[in-house]
């Protein structure tokens, strides 16, 4: 799942190259004049669509790119965050109320995994999975809503997992027309070093979740 989620995002980084070089695409300076015109609609409207997209599965570095080249790096990334957290929960309450036969159905045994690690430390917990998904985004969502990680505890270490990601991915949108720029190669380097440490970290936790139980 992983190997598939890191071939996917080259493969978004490849495409999103070809088509600066291939399309004239206007700049963020004029996108963001396009939003503007839309006063404060805009932004909500697109907090709605990042919550709306995390809860149907749509790509989160999709929404997270069009977050930067739409508003900037600052509030665009504080906009996607907002959104993505709020569809986290949304999916969150979701699988609490289908019930975990439903849910477990579709995870197998990833989410007797989910279970040891939440029930251990939720708030870290949640913050290892958003730094590398140890399930796809939204599985994992649905996951956690069935099991003992308590609502605060998953909101909180979402919000704070989706940073680095979201800020990078934002970085990449903000410099859509210049991918090969040294902002745009220093934003993938750190992506490529959250995601090493991400490995690590989260596979620690598991490996305690699985010897403690």
């Amino acid at each position: 799942m992983r190997r598939a989620g890191l071939i996917l995002l080259v493969l978004l980084v490849v495409a999103l190259a070809i088509t600066a070089q291939l399309v004239d695409l206007p700049d963020g300076a004029e996108l963001r004049a396009l939003v503007g015109r839309a006063d404060h609609a805009a932004p909500i409207v697109f907090v709605a669509v990042c919550a709306l997209g995390t809860a149907v599965f749509f790509p989160k570095p999709v929404l997270a790119t069009a977050a930067g080249l739409l508003f900037g790096v600052g509030w665009g990334s504080a906009l996607a965050i907002a959104g993505f957290t709020a569809g986290a929960m949304i999916a969150f309450a979701i699988s609490r109320g289908l019930g975990r036969d439903t849910v477990e159905r579709r995870l197998g045994k990833r989410l007797a995994v989910l279970e040891r690690v939440f029930a251990r430390r939720g708030v870290e917990a949640t913050l290892v999975i958003r730094l590398l998904p140890i399930l796809p985004f939204a599985l994992a969502n649905y996951g956690a809503g069935v099991t003992s990680v308590r609502g605060r505890d998953f909101a909180l270490g979402t919000a704070l997992g989706l940073v680095p990601s979201t800020v990078l991915a934002a970085v990449l949108g903000d410099a859509l027309s210049d991918l090969g720029s040294p902002r745009s190669i220093v934003a993938l380097s750190i992506w490529a070093v959250l995601a090493a440490v991400g490995v690590w970290w989260g596979r620690n936790l598991i490996t305690g979740a699985v010897r403690a139980s």
